[in-house]
């Protein structure tokens, strides 16, 4: 039986990820220096210089195919929505590395134990006794064998 669909929700700073918003402050750090996480300033400035070079490296490869003939408020447009576009999808892909990184550290060190946190939805199961997620239902006990682990 398949799982069903998580929304998909992408926090604006890491430290809003939902996998480590209920640790204690020093555990959250050290959580995050593992991950090679960076801050919320140089997060949104390497997405930003990302998404910059990836609209200008678009812009130069359709130039003459789409941009020569357009007004220029209209071309301004399209510039601008690459620009939001490429610094979101560079944003979405930083953090969704992030995520898996400190998922798997959590993994990792529950070996043979149960996950004081759901490493499918993020929910904090620290106060529960169940051997299952509330929220989606994914297993909280996590095998040393990588192939045995709930998806």
């Amino acid at each position: 039986m398949l799982p069903s669909a998580m929304p998909i929700s992408i926090p604006p700073t890491i430290e809003k990820i939902p996998e480590i918003a209920s640790l204690p402050p020093s555990t959250r750090t050290d959580m995050l220096a593992d991950a090679n996480a960076p801050g919320p300033w140089r997060l949104w400035l390497y997405n930003g210089s990302r998404g910059l070079i990836t609209t200008v490296i678009l812009i130069w490869l359709g130039h003459d195919a789409v941009y020569r003939d357009l007004p220029v408020i209209a071309s301004m447009l399209v510039i601008a929505t690459l620009l939001a576009t490429t610094t979101f999808l560079w944003h979405f892909w930083t953090i969704t590395r992030i995520r898996g990184r400190i998922r798997a550290g959590i993994a990792a060190a529950a070996a043979n134990d149960r996950t004081p946190i759901c490493l499918r939805c993020g929910y904090d199961c620290a106060t529960i006794e169940a051997d299952a997620c509330p929220e989606c239902g994914a297993r909280l006990f996590v095998s040393p064998h990588p192939l045995e682990r709930d998806a």
